[in-house]
């Protein structure tokens, strides 16, 4: 078995998750598309995690009643999310507010076998290891 990293291209970046107070507002005609990296069991995630980045465990995240979580961060933080789950969608989310009041519209998602759906302004290093514990 090959230790081979895929690197998807997901749909351009959000401008904002929140609507604009001005008239007018035009999308830039290029965005940056952001990579998904899906690291293979057991494999090693690619290049050297970032020092200062954010390792979550996607058993810790408390969902709200509608099995969603919306993480908040800085531009500058980068979050290595790690898993034992499948993704089952992932993309850039359509007019949606959450069960807890906060709208997710244009924000990226990650939708897992669990039901379980992750809402992000920034890209998500997802770590897929059934041998989590």
């Amino acid at each position: 078995m090959t230790k081979e990293k895929v690197s998807l291209d997901l749909p351009e970046a959000p401008v904002s998750a929140q609507a604009q107070a001005e008239p007018g507002f035009a999308l830039p005609s290029e965005s940056p598309k952001l990579p998904l990296f899906i690291v293979e069991p057991g494999g090693e995630p690619p290049g050297t995690l970032d020092p200062d980045s954010v390792v979550l465990q996607l058993d810790d995240l408390l969902p709200d009643s509608s099995g969603e979580v919306v993480l908040f961060m800085g531009d500058d933080v980068s979050v290595n999310l790690l898993t034992r789950e499948t993704i089952t969608s992932f993309g850039i989310a359509d007019s949606h507010v959450t069960a807890t009041g906060v709208d997710v519209t244009g924000l990226h998602y990650y939708s897992f076998e669990s039901g379980l759906t992750v809402y992000s302004a920034n890209d998500i290093l997802i770590i897929n290891d059934p041998n989590l514990a």
